[in-house]
Order: structure tokens, then C-alpha cells, then sequence
């Protein structure tokens, strides 16, 4: 049995209810609007859509994501900088969880999909 703390599931259900708000579609076609939409602030983006499309392991989102990756895995050049450019070290854990099938890779909250 995996243990997936209840804090984890608590924020991908509130990231997926604040891109449904604004943004119409599945939970997955809502984050990754959230993502693409360069209106909201690169530290929501990071915080809201790319996290969360790395939680719920997003097969669709993968080539935006490493479209917008710029190889730092340690987010060296963002450090500090979130409200102007994207969290590289963001961007990679969320491949790295898409791509390696690892991280929690929570089903969708039932209502979101």
C-alpha cells in the first residue's frame, strides 16, 4: 500500500478546483490551460498547474512541459525569480515523475475529471 499524505491530495483537489473556475474541460485540459495562459503569474503556474500535472503523472501535458524546460534540474536560474520566470526545478520533477511513472500519481478527485 502506498501512503499518499492527505496534505498531497488536499492540494491537488484545490489546484484542479481553481483551474476549473477558469478554465473549461477535464481537471487535466483546465491545468494545462492554467499553464499555457501567460496572463497568470509564473509563480502560479509553477505552483498551481505544473506541480499538479506532475502529481496526476499527465501523459497530455509532457510536450508543453519540456517545452518550457530549460535543463536545470536544480532551478538555479530561477532561484528567487518565481514571480518572472517559471520553477525549472518544478518543470523537471513534474517530467521526471510523468516520465519515470513514480511521485504519487493520484487518480483524478471524483467530480474533476
Amino acid at each position: 500500500m502506498i501512503y499518499i499524505p492527505i496534505g498531497i491530495r488536499h492540494d491537488v483537489k484545490e489546484h484542479i478546483i481553481i483551474a476549473q473556475k477558469r478554465y473549461p474541460g477535464t481537471a487535466e485540459d483546465a491545468l494545462i490551460s492554467f499553464l499555457v495562459d501567460t496572463t497568470n503569474s509564473p509563480h502560479d503556474r509553477s505552483d498551481v498547474a505544473i506541480w499538479t500535472l506532475g502529481q496526476i503523472r499527465s501523459k497530455k501535458a509532457l510536450p508543453i512541459l519540456k517545452k518550457l524546460y530549460k535543463n536545470d534540474p536544480k532551478g538555479k536560474t530561477c532561484h528567487a525569480k518565481h514571480d518572472l520566470v517559471l520553477c525549472q526545478k518544478e518543470l523537471y520533477e513534474a517530467i521526471d515523475c510523468i516520465e519515470h511513472n513514480y511521485g504519487f500519481g493520484l487518480p483524478l478527485p471524483v467530480g474533476t475529471q
